[in-house]
């Protein structure tokens, strides 16, 4: 299903900018390499010696018996209560890793991943919702949460750390892979005394990747594809999904040199580049930014080129949660957006139903 978002996280940033410009990059230089599922769990077990972005995300000293000292992905130091027990959650994966660790947020964006039925159930619907925009978010509403940090992404909410500072410090997270989704976890699982229930949902994702590696036929290839208004661009196998997704089925879409899309591994494409490749599987992730929006597969069919496609003639194209695929970015999303796309792909051999 599609679920209209006004807050989306990155990809909806790079969604208006693909619309208004389809070549502006908006993303760092993509690192060479993928992590491989039989070496995450060594890898995000010693964070502090992988990639910066998971460095950052690792604590660093305890400052008093009443705070810790941790430091976040722009090198930034923060001091945080020694046993955090309010957060405040301005992008996904802070959400999932609550949910992964059975923990509430204390407030969230509208639309966020929390009110997917995976996460929180009925709970979700007593949620703080803080109102303004995804880059501009409500202060007043944050204040109100009384949180005792307020977690935001990379490159969207670093401006914010000084409209904050009498509220509650501001943690940036940033994700590139799926080790650095884990070691993610594994911070706020620390600092909420949760590691059990961190290490736990780090065993039972790396223990899906495992199965499905051993049990997939391998031979069926894909594409994520995301945009508004046939405007849109794809998910790499330099991006954290489709790194994911290259290590169970083929994913021929090479990471590019410098990024052009909503994060590491993203680019902008055409129906052309598309169709020289000619994939078996396409899934989609619309950005709807009106309620009358219709799904991008939907726009793309008055191109003569998009019925072209084995995918569209065989009818293997795939309509997924944009908030889920495209913004959860934790353990939790990331375990559905494998359930979701195996299925899809290999229905004989996993057996489930697609949403």
């Amino acid at each position: 299903m599609n679920r209209k978002r006004n807050n989306a996280g990155f990809k909806w940033i790079a969604a208006i900018l693909v619309v208004l410009v389809l070549l502006a990059g908006c993303g760092q230089v993509q690192e060479e390499g993928k992590p491989s599922a039989a070496n995450a769990a060594g890898a995000a077990d010693d964070a502090a010696g992988l990639s910066s972005g998971k460095a950052a995300n690792d604590n660093a000293s305890e400052a008093s018996p009443q705070q810790n000292t941790v430091t976040d992905s722009t090198g930034a130091s923060l001091e945080l209560p020694a046993k955090v027990e309010r957060i405040a959650c301005l992008t996904e994966i802070c959400v999932d890793s609550l949910a992964e660790l059975g923990l509430e947020p204390v407030a969230v964006v509208p639309d966020s991943i929390a009110f997917e039925p995976e996460f929180f159930g009925d709970r979700a619907s007593s949620f703080v919702q803080i109102g303004g925009g995804f880059m501009e978010p409500s202060l007043e509403d944050i204040a109100k949460a009384n949180p005792d940090v307020v977690i935001g992404l990379k490159g969207t909410h670093d401006m914010l750390r000084d409209g904050l500072q009498s509220i509650a410090p501001l943690y940036i997270a940033e994700l590139k892979t799926y080790e650095d989704s884990i070691a993610f976890l594994e911070t706020v699982g620390s600092w909420t005394g949760e590691e059990t229930a961190a290490a736990a949902a780090k065993q039972k994702f790396l223990d899906k990747i495992a199965d499905y590696k051993q049990k997939s036929p391998n031979n069926r290839s894909a594409l994520i594809l995301y945009g508004a208004d046939v405007n849109f661009g794809i998910d790499t196998a330099g991006s954290l999904v489709g790194s994911l997704l290259a290590e169970l089925t083929p994913y021929p879409w090479p990471a590019p040199a410098e990024d052009g899309g909503h994060q590491a591994g993203g680019m902008a494409y055409s129906l052309e580049k598309v169709l020289e490749t000619d994939p078996d599987h396409i899934f989609i992730e619309t950005f709807s930014f009106s309620p009358d929006s219709q799904p991008l597969s939907e726009q793309f069919a008055a191109n003569p080129l998009w019925g072209k496609l084995k995918a569209v003639k065989g009818k293997e194209i795939t309509e997924v949660r944009t908030a889920i695929w495209a913004n959860g970015r934790g353990t939790r999303s990331l375990g559905i957006v494998l359930d979701e796309a195996m299925s899809a792909l290999y229905p004989d051999t996993f057996k489930g139903s697609v949403q």
